[in-house]
């Protein structure tokens, strides 16, 4: 099974002259559509196209080669545009709609190491 989770960028953290870092990776702090917040790694890939505000999709397959399943956590895509705002309001409603008819946080679908 294939398993992403949507996220927004809430900041950059790369190394510069306020963050000394052992190496060049690039974290960021994410709100979770789920109202979770988060730090995570950026491909290094995407890493210097990634912005404050931008819709991302957290990997969150299981690492390889690890017998207890533990989620990669990984921010591999960007989603811009109108894309980017209707995936991110088509979860913030579907959480809404979970958090109304419960009154309290709904469960994240999938599997139960994603949160």
């Amino acid at each position: 099974m294939v398993h992403f989770h949507l996220g927004k960028i809430l900041k950059i953290i790369k190394p510069d002259k306020d963050v000394i870092s052992s190496d060049s990776s690039v974290q960021v702090i994410v709100e979770m559509w789920d109202e979770n917040q988060m730090v995570l790694g950026v491909e290094a890939g995407i890493a210097r196209q990634i912005k404050v505000h931008d819709v991302v999709l957290v990997d969150y397959n299981p690492l390889p080669g690890v017998a207890q399943p533990i989620p990669k956590q990984q921010i591999v895509k960007i989603v811009r545009g109108k894309q980017g705002k209707d995936c991110w309001e088509l979860f913030k409603k579907y959480h809404a709609e979970k958090k109304n008819k419960s009154g309290e946080d709904p469960q994240a679908p999938g599997i139960s190491y994603s949160r």
